[in-house]
């Protein structure tokens, strides 16, 4: 009888660990959506900035340059960081599940 409880609370734990990954998973989708929108926001940006910034003059224009490729760096190294971190947990988690299997 202990080892008929002994699986169902395995099976129960694994359920857990599929629901939590699923959820991760899905997780993992909306940051991939939504960093592609905000890259694509930034897209539409450089047709106004590509007619004005030829405009300003020295430090202006060297200033603006600088700040944006910070910003564009900045937003790549995070969103690649998140998107590592979710894959890591899903990976953990899917061992979790080969385990009780």
């Amino acid at each position: 009888m202990a080892s008929l409880s002994e699986s169902i609370k395995q099976e129960v734990k694994r359920k857990d660990y599929e629901t939590m990954m699923d959820g991760l998973k899905s997780y993992q989708r909306q940051v991939e959506e939504t960093i592609g929108d905000f890259r694509h926001g930034t897209l539409a940006f450089y047709p106004v900035s590509a007619e004005n910034v030829p405009n300003w003059q020295k430090k202006t224009g060297k200033a603006h340059e600088s700040i944006s490729g910070s910003l564009r760096q900045m937003m790549d190294a995070t969103a690649d960081g998140l998107l590592h971190e979710i894959t890591r947990e899903i990976a953990q988690i899917r061992q979790k599940i080969e385990e009780r299997q």
